[in-house]
């Protein structure tokens, strides 16, 4: 009985460290990356920026990242080209929070959220010297969306983690009350 206590116990104490310190990883792991995909939007957007600015719309015509978007906007808001999108369907972006905040301070920054797609995109935005701005944007899964892709491989790693903390808590267990079964009460 008292080997059954202190084995479940010890197992218990066994999964709750191991989920929370897989949740406290996965978290700090998926903020590193944040900020990294965000810094490096930011040094791309400057880039393409200084590209735009020498050669216009011939820079934009040449790229090709499949990963992140450029859009130009007049300082009415009106797209002039996008790297995805034919400029003519895109409605008017003035109001859009990134390109009003570029407009008025020289720099703009947003996020928007899909919760059908468990996607989020991250918008950054320059005032070039001509007063339009040049916008870069990238889409990524959330980190919900990642979680769930992790969940097949990290189930894994918490069956063989509490298969090995079985085993080494009921091993434990039994050192623990052999001593305690080898007294004599008399």
């Amino acid at each position: 009985a008292m080997t059954g206590k202190i084995f479940r116990s010890m197992l218990a104490a066994c999964g709750l460290v191991l989920v929370l310190g897989m949740l406290l990883s996965f978290y700090g792991f998926s903020r590193q990356m944040e900020r990294q995909n965000e810094q490096q939007l930011s040094r791309q957007l400057i880039l393409a920026a200084a590209g735009v600015e020498a050669e216009g719309r011939a820079y934009l015509e040449h790229l090709s990242d499949p990963q992140s978007r450029l859009t130009w906007i007049d300082p009415t808001g009106a797209v002039l080209y996008d790297t995805a999108a034919p400029a003519e369907a895109m409605e008017n972006h003035a109001q859009r929070e990134e390109v009003r905040l570029a407009l008025l301070y020289g720099l703009g920054r947003s996020t928007r959220y899909s919760e059908t797609l468990l996607e989020k995109t991250v918008y950054h935005a320059r005032r070039l010297a001509d007063g339009s701005v040049l916008r870069i944007s990238y889409t990524h899964a959330t980190a919900a969306a990642q979680a769930l892709g992790l969940f097949g491989p990290l189930c894994v790693v918490v069956a063989l983690s509490m298969v090995l903390a079985f085993l080494l808590s009921k091993r434990l267990a039994r050192r623990i009350v052999r001593p305690l079964g080898t007294l004599d009460l008399d």
